[in-house]
């Protein structure tokens, strides 16, 4: 979750978490290097002995974030990975003096903080794209931010995004889209993220087949969102957005998926 902060920290993502401030450096000794990455790691720990795939499965999000989206860094991204949630918390403190247990988050323009152990391996696509939409600018919209790198990751909880934008339809739960685009990032926030994230993923998926890489990287970089004026697309976000919802209604489901669904929800 994004939330902006005044003051020295910047920025914050909760949860996919991003904290800013420059200059941070991570706490760990032994690194391996591959084309794009510099993994910072324990010895002897879980990261160490997985080390490889680690590297190949970040280069493969890497290339494919690029060829979506059409981003790159000169600089190579640095990944810190911990044993546990409570060691990126004591770094957190360290840099930004909030300890807060957590699985991941994006420290920096250029760092990573990541749990990888037996149970959990916080690693993908989500914090890259981040990373890598840093070197277009940072959007107004917080939806956009959280929604292009739901498109990367394409699922939300092992489901497809659609799935979700249509199950939420069916069940009358879906929030508008226009709505959570405009709204200011704390507000934004504040709205569930099994909802708020899959729906901003689907539509973020959904403007780029519709429109192309280049239209919404322009989208993305706007100085004001209104729902009701055309836009870069040639027309207003309120009329993407009914096209969006009657392209979900085409998408049939297996009631298997659906159920799953409501199971994950009950399970909150």
């Amino acid at each position: 979750m994004l939330f902006w902060w005044t003051g020295q920290l910047g920025f914050a993502i909760i949860k996919n978490k991003i904290l800013y401030e420059t200059g941070g450096e991570g706490s760990m000794e032994h690194c391996y290097e591959s084309e794009h990455y510099v993994f910072h790691y324990e010895a002897g720990s879980k990261a160490e002995q997985d080390m490889r795939f680690i590297a190949a499965n970040q280069e493969t999000c890497y290339r494919h974030i690029t060829s979506m989206l059409g981003v790159s860094k000169e600089e190579k991204i640095h990944y810190y990975l911990y044993p546990t949630p409570e060691a990126v918390g004591q770094e957190c403190q360290r840099r930004f003096g909030e300890y807060t247990p957590f699985n991941g988050c994006t420290a920096s323009e250029n760092e990573i903080l990541a749990v990888y152990n037996q149970n959990i391996q916080c690693i993908g696509i989500h914090e890259d794209t981040h990373i890598l939409m840093f070197t277009l600018g940072f959007s107004k919209s917080s939806f956009l931010e959280e929604g292009i790198a739901c498109a990367m990751d394409a699922l939300w909880w092992g489901i497809d995004n659609a799935a979700w934008v249509a199950y939420y339809r069916k069940n009358k739960m879906c929030p508008s889209v226009s709505e959570l685009l405009l709204l200011s990032r704390e507000a934004f926030y504040a709205v569930e993220d099994h909802i708020a994230y899959p729906l901003a993923g689907a539509f973020t998926s959904y403007l780029l087949m519709r429109f192309g890489k280049g239209l919404f990287r322009q989208y993305y970089l706007l100085e004001t969102y209104n729902a009701t004026s055309d836009t870069v697309f040639g027309c207003s976000l309120r009329e993407i957005e009914t096209d969006f919802f009657s392209y979900i209604n085409l998408l049939t489901y297996d009631e298997s998926v659906l159920s799953r669904i409501s199971e994950l929800l009950e399970q909150i």
